[in-house]
């Protein structure tokens, strides 16, 4: 066998080759220093083995000068950033502000509801998450093309490993900082409802420091937005393509959860989490020492034909939130997995309700940007009939 190489991996049209190809290395192996886990039962473990795979370790090589709370910190500290900020993304608050949410995507769509195209990066899924985010953070809409554009450099030019970052993305970083900056004053003498708000609210034992609460805020920015983005890339994309798909979801929301289930099962955003081992671990047969670098791949794991008998393909009757890993696991599970599914709802929710039956532009072929962190098309036009 050819020595592993993940840039190898033909994932640009079809990720079904892409992690058949990493896979194909075994459920556990070694390539250039990184212990690379495939397999269902070691992805798994890792996951719910952080005193061994540390997450911490992993994001020191970002070279943050912030504490990326709450991923880039382990147990037992970890627990206690959860234990202020899970409730604060819980299920029952997001649904108290699901018809503002919901009025946002509407808005979003009316741009071009009735021009018959529309191309779903650029017009939406862009757009959405961002303004979301702010709204979650309680800072104002009209600042969303600023946003974007900053957090889209830092996304784009930050990579894990690097030899810390360049000059124009902490220039970049540097004006996030300054932006959220004259928030945390304002919300300090006149607090809201949102998660800033209630951060700094916090006393005595429980309080945070700023650097605390810029790291939380920039974690959002690095890993709360392009994944969204990505997730309204492919579902459009993904039922453009399948129409019997697209018109049995039309025919019954009740039935979208499921199909989000599978849509990041198949094409998760943030496929690959890295670790650092704390002491030498047995896995599969195995050694990996301590302190190696860990590539966990929920990817490569989520599609795996021991686990899943529909491995490359949509299946709403065997649709489990729990059978895949795109959200991660264990203590490091998303933060905000439960506001981005919903953000995905809402997305296909509205546009059923306000376009007709949607399929790719004549031509069109969609491909992720590869090599990349985050896996996301790069563009998925679309037209429909007005």
């Amino acid at each position: 066998m050819s020595e592993f190489n993940l840039v190898e991996a033909p994932m640009v049209k079809d990720r079904a080759e892409g992690w058949k190809y990493v896979r194909s290395f075994g459920d556990i192996f070694e390539a250039d220093g990184t212990y690379w886990l495939t397999g269902p039962d070691e992805v798994a473990f890792a996951y719910a083995n952080p005193a061994i795979f540390s997450s911490a370790k992993a994001f020191d090589s970002l070279g943050s000068p912030l504490p990326l709370v709450p991923i880039a910190i382990d147990p037992p500290k970890h627990k206690e950033y959860r234990r202020v900020l899970d409730p604060m993304l819980a299920p029952r608050v997001i649904n108290a502000m699901e018809d503002g949410l919901r009025e946002q995507i509407v808005a979003i769509i009316s741009a071009f509801k009735d021009k018959g195209s529309f191309e779903a990066v650029a017009d939406i899924a862009r757009l959405y998450p961002t303004q979301v985010f702010l709204t979650v953070a309680g800072m104002p809409l009209e600042d969303r093309d600023q946003f974007i554009e900053w957090s889209e450099f830092i996304i784009e030019n930050s990579t894990a490993g690097a030899e810390g970052a360049t000059p124009e993305v902490m220039e970049a970083a540097g004006a996030v900082f300054l932006y959220i900056n004259t928030y945390l004053e304002k919300k300090r003498e006149n607090p809201g409802d949102d998660i800033l708000s209630k951060v700094l609210q916090l006393e005595g034992d429980n309080k945070w420091s700023d650097e605390e609460i810029f790291g939380m805020m920039f974690l959002f920015v690095l890993a709360g937005l392009d994944t969204v983005t990505a997730g309204i890339g492919f579902a459009l994309y993904h039922l453009a393509k399948n129409q019997d798909l697209q018109a049995t979801l039309r025919n019954d929301y009740s039935l979208i959860p499921a199909f989000l289930e599978e849509l990041l099962r198949l094409e998760s955003p943030a496929p690959i989490a890295p670790r650092v081992t704390l002491s030498a671990v047995e896995l599969a047969g195995v050694t990996i020492p301590e302190g190696a670098m860990v590539s966990i791949c929920a990817g490569a794991a989520s599609r795996d034909p021991r686990r899943f008998p529909v491995p490359d393909d949509f299946s709403l009757d065997t649709a489990d939130r729990t059978s895949h890993w795109a959200f991660g696991g264990g203590v490091h599970r998303c933060l905000g997995s439960h506001l981005a599914k919903r953000e995905l709802r809402l997305v296909l929710e509205e546009i059923f309700n306000n376009i007709g039956t949607f399929s790719l532009a004549p031509g069109s072929e969609p491909e992720i940007v590869w090599p990349s962190g985050t896996f996301h098309l790069k563009s998925v036009p679309l037209i429909f009939e007005v």
